[in-house]
């Protein structure tokens, strides 16, 4: 590698074994609260305009979540236990923080050139790292700097459609990298790589509940606004437990009896990265309408706000299906289509009052999470 790296950067890598643990660092943890920020700012913008908001929120959320993703990945085959990698892991925390500050005007013009600056140094410093590991990952690294071009592009054209069109075409270059990339030459370790996409996804539902007191700001405390607050918990736990209580740790099974490398590796870009996009979006979505709905639980919603809440929750749902169906996981994943489309058919509810909705969307998660529990139970019987 030092043909590829200056001297003073390469830094001599001591693999750990698949079948050692790798727990999840501290500093990774601090690293995930950046999200925290980005997940708020992204929240915000589908709240203040939901369809301008929801169309630049996938096109910006699809490049960010494949780094932030990387990340994760990054600090599984290099963990930060050694000085150097922990300073570099907190100068890309910086760089995510600039993207972070940028997201609401990256579609205003001169205001969004600091989110390409900021996805600049966290590219480099993730390629740059990684690269020291596997040098597979070269064309990868190169496929996110044309990407990072592309946002540049964005950002000092025109604007209008084009710079729609150019956040596109870069969530389409990263996304379409596993397409022509072997993936030889990298692994995972599953109970680490199962963890942090996890916590990303408790980072993101936590968002949901800081919604609900954005939400209440300068609201009186009141039934009206208690009633709406708990009822909201109540949806972001019964997305918890859809996906933590068994599909998560069905997930981790599944990936540690993987014993090919490249076969672990592509069931972990197709059921924790592809389909947490869903997952994610979901929760983001479902928390913006929270915010519309807290203090007015007894007054009917506007359609944007009973869409956001419905199609935000079976928009997790789907992605939870896609988890299920990539692993494959032992529960099947038509079960969760299903909910989702039960879910989204509740939207008309919330013209009569938010607090009818989110009652029969937990009555509905609650309801159908059990119809699972019992078909598992059934179908792990043996046959008499």
């Amino acid at each position: 590698m030092t043909r590829i790296l200056p001297s003073w950067f390469v830094e001599r890598i001591n693999p750990v074994p698949d079948e050692d643990d790798l727990p999840v660092s501290t500093l990774e943890l601090f690293f995930d609260l950046i999200f925290v920020f980005t997940v708020a700012q992204f929240t915000a913008i589908i709240a203040y305009d939901p369809l301008i908001g929801l169309l630049q929120t996938v096109l910006m959320f699809g490049f960010l979540w494949w780094m932030y993703a990387g990340y994760s990945w990054l600090t599984n085959v290099i963990p930060p236990e050694r000085p150097a990698r922990r300073v570099l892991l907190l100068c890309a925390m910086a760089g995510w923080l600039v993207i972070a500050l940028a997201v609401p005007v990256a579609f205003e013009s001169g205001g969004g050139i600091w989110i390409a600056v900021g996805l600049l140094v966290v590219v480099l410093v993730h390629g740059l790292m990684y690269m020291q590991a596997a040098r597979s990952f070269g064309p990868v690294f190169i496929a996110n700097l044309v990407a990072v071009a592309a946002v540049f592009a964005a950002e000092i054209g025109p604007g209008g459609v084009w710079r729609y069109a150019l956040w596109a075409l870069a969530t389409a270059i990263v996304w379409t990298v596993p397409i022509w990339h072997g993936q030889r030459g990298l692994s995972l370790h599953p109970a680490h790589i199962t963890e942090r996409h996890g916590l990303v996804v408790i980072v993101a539902l936590g968002e949901s509940v800081v919604a609900i007191g954005i939400g209440a700001k300068d609201l009186p405390v009141n039934a009206n606004l208690l009633v709406a607050a708990v009822l909201g918990l109540a949806v972001a736990a019964c997305m918890w437990w859809s996906l933590f209580v068994h599909d998560i740790p069905a997930t981790e099974h599944i990936l540690t009896h993987t014993k090919d490398a490249v076969k672990r590796v592509r069931k972990v870009l197709a059921g924790l990265s592809y389909a947490f996009i869903p997952v994610l979006v979901g929760i983001l979505v479902t928390a913006a309408g929270l915010k519309h709905a807290v203090g007015h639980a007894m007054e009917p919603l506007d359609l944007a706000s009973t869409l956001l809440l419905s199609g935000g929750v079976a928009t997790f749902l789907l992605g939870t299906a896609g988890l299920r169906m990539s692993m494959p996981l032992p529960r099947p994943w038509w079960e969760r289509v299903a909910l989702a489309a039960a879910v989204l058919a509740l939207a008309p509810l919330g013209l009569v009052n938010a607090a009818l909705q989110l009652g029969a969307v937990v009555i509905v998660l609650v309801a159908g999470l059990e119809i699972e529990r019992r078909l598992a139970r059934a179908a792990s019987k043996p046959a008499l």
